[in-house]
């Protein structure tokens, strides 16, 4: 027993001095393996770093408000008289001239009454004539002429009448522009008030938009207006001729207008806008990114690079746009703002620059 003891010991000694030969050289205790997961040196301290370079630049502050865009005239061309559409003239999606006929209701029975009207004032003007001169010529009282001449006049009315009744029936476009999609067919049946097609005039457009009260002095006819649409991606160009007179009590805000000239009809009415109303333009000034500048107990500041090392600096603000803060104090022309990599940075700490730009 002892003998089989002493052979199980010797087998697990001999496994355990392979084993500890295996790890010093490849394993866990190897020198080599313990170095691989540490970075020592300069590397281990240095935090790379975006910059940009402080230089005076013009810095615009403007006010960005929604706004909705608007045709110059538009109008749901609608039927004045009840009656059959006997024919439409125009094109859907086409152009047309103000007067040009669109389409007419059924007015048979109109044609038929002014005709005869017609003949009836010919034989009244005819008679009033004749009176007249008999009257020159004293065959008749001032009595008779004045019955002649009432008739005439009477039936003068009723033509009048009767072509106003036939104008109804005879729909025209009342100004220059673009149709859009007919309601109606030849043959329908129309009530006063029935749809029959769009007309809206879309060069020029208005943009509409409201801005709070406390910028309503910087709303004033002839100011330039920036503003985009959700179906381009270019920037156009407004000019204000009309504001509200009073601000409306609930929103506490004051409406404007502003007109653009749609030549080539990329500006769609009824799209939604963004308005840029301008509210200060500075010529040159000392500006940082704002993604650079950190609030702290009550005050900003700046990282700034010096000599490869970070060294916070308190700074003043100006006026703030979406991207850029104007600084009045803190900063020089030439100094080198960092701007990545804020919550890392510690006054101090080494920094090594990969990317300087200007505003």
């Amino acid at each position: 027993m002892k003998k089989k003891l002493i052979r199980i010991t010797g087998i697990l000694a001999t496994i355990a001095l392979l084993a500890l030969i295996i790890f010093s050289k490849k394993g866990l205790l190897s020198s080599e393996n313990d170095r691989s997961g540490f970075v020592s040196g300069r590397n281990a301290t240095v935090l790379p770093v975006k910059a940009m370079r402080v230089v005076p630049a013009p810095l615009n502050d403007v006010l960005v408000a929604a706004g909705t865009v608007l045709a110059d005239e538009e109008v749901e061309i609608a039927a004045e008289a009840s009656g059959r559409i006997t024919k439409i003239y125009f094109t859907e999606g086409r152009p047309v001239k103000a007067g040009e006929l669109l389409a007419t209701i059924n007015n048979a029975e109109l044609l038929a009454q002014a005709e005869r009207n017609s003949f009836q004032l010919q034989l009244a003007q005819t008679r009033e004539e004749r009176q007249r001169q008999l009257l020159e010529k004293q065959g008749i009282s001032q009595q008779t002429y004045d019955q002649v001449l009432t008739e005439l006049n009477a039936l003068r009315a009723e033509a009048a009448l009767l072509q106003a009744q036939l104008d109804k029936t005879m729909i025209r476009a009342p100004f220059d522009g673009l149709l859009g999609l007919r309601y109606l067919s030849e043959g329908s049946y129309v009530s006063p008030g029935g749809k029959i097609v769009r007309l809206a005039r879309i060069n020029p457009v208005k943009l509409e938009f409201a801005i709070p009260e406390r910028y309503a002095q910087y709303v004033k006819p002839g100011v330039q207006v920036d503003f985009k649409v959700d179906n381009s991606a270019e920037t156009y160009t407004a000019r204000i001729y009309a504001i509200e007179p009073v601000i409306d009590k609930e929103s506490r805000s004051i409406t404007a207008r502003a007109q653009y000239q749609n030549t080539d009809g990329a500006v769609l009415p009824g799209s939604f806008a963004k308005v840029e109303l301008p509210l200060l333009n500075l010529a040159e000034v000392l500006q940082v990114k704002a993604e650079s500048l950190i609030p702290e107990m009550g005050k900003n500041k700046v990282f700034l690079y010096k000599n490869g090392k970070a060294e916070a600096r308190t700074v003043a603000t100006g006026i703030r746009t979406e991207r850029m803060v104007q600084i009045t104090e803190g900063l020089s022309e030439g100094d080198t703002v960092i701007t990545s990599g804020l919550l890392q940075l510690r006054s101090g700490m080494e920094v090594e620059l990969q990317n300087v730009d200007q505003p």
